[in-house]
């Protein structure tokens, strides 16, 4: 039974057949050429199934590319150091897969159109985060307002890279950045 009790349930396998599909079609062809048709036809789903579960092409491109939830398992165990370093390096190797590059400049332009879209994947993918970094709050309540901007810098900075600095996108400007960032952990560790 699906989660609402009626109707039949939903097949898991449709999900993840799409969204492989979507991630090998970006790399393919870039935002611009895809489609929820086009993803229909080579996933063999049918496109209304496809936009019961997915509203618009962002919605679904999103999902591809990030997930439903964040990965929380890299900061497991680990200290504030390790947590820097972990948001330095998740958020370059996310934003130099293929995928990711060809999805980023549209996603941007539609995450500017979709404000509840862009609420729920900072709010998703920044607060489960920034609560493993430490307990300092906010003023509104949101989390760590340290680790909120060392997403932002660590994130923005692979963003950067990844679509306009290209050519000095190396693990000498990642280390670098890094560099930069660590007295954080041991500024906000003297703090505790």
């Amino acid at each position: 039974m699906n989660a609402t009790g009626t109707g039949r349930p939903r097949d898991p396998r449709i999900d993840t057949d799409v969204l492989a599909v979507t991630r090998a079609m970006l790399a393919e062809s870039g935002w611009e050429q895809l489609s929820m048709r086009a993803i229909a036809t080579r996933s063999g789903v049918s496109r209304a199934s496809i936009t019961r579960r997915w509203p618009s092409k962002a919605h679904l491109v999103l999902d591809a590319v990030l997930g439903a939830t964040p990965d929380l398992t890299p900061f497991e165990g680990t200290d504030r150091e390790g947590w820097i370093r972990w948001v330095v390096t998740g958020s370059a190797e996310l934003f130099s897969r293929p995928e990711v590059r060809a999805a980023t400049p549209g996603l941007l332009a539609a995450i500017r159109d979709h404000d509840d879209l862009r609420t729920a994947l900072w709010r998703g993918f920044s607060g489960p985060s920034t609560q493993l970094f430490g307990n300092e709050e906010s003023e509104d309540g949101g989390g760590s307002s340290t680790a909120t901007a060392v997403l932002v810098l660590a994130a923005g900075a692979a963003l950067f890279t990844s679509l306009i600095a290209v050519e000095d996108d190396t693990p000498e400007l990642r280390a670098k950045i890094l560099e930069l960032l660590m007295p954080v952990a041991r500024s906000e560790q003297e703090r505790s």
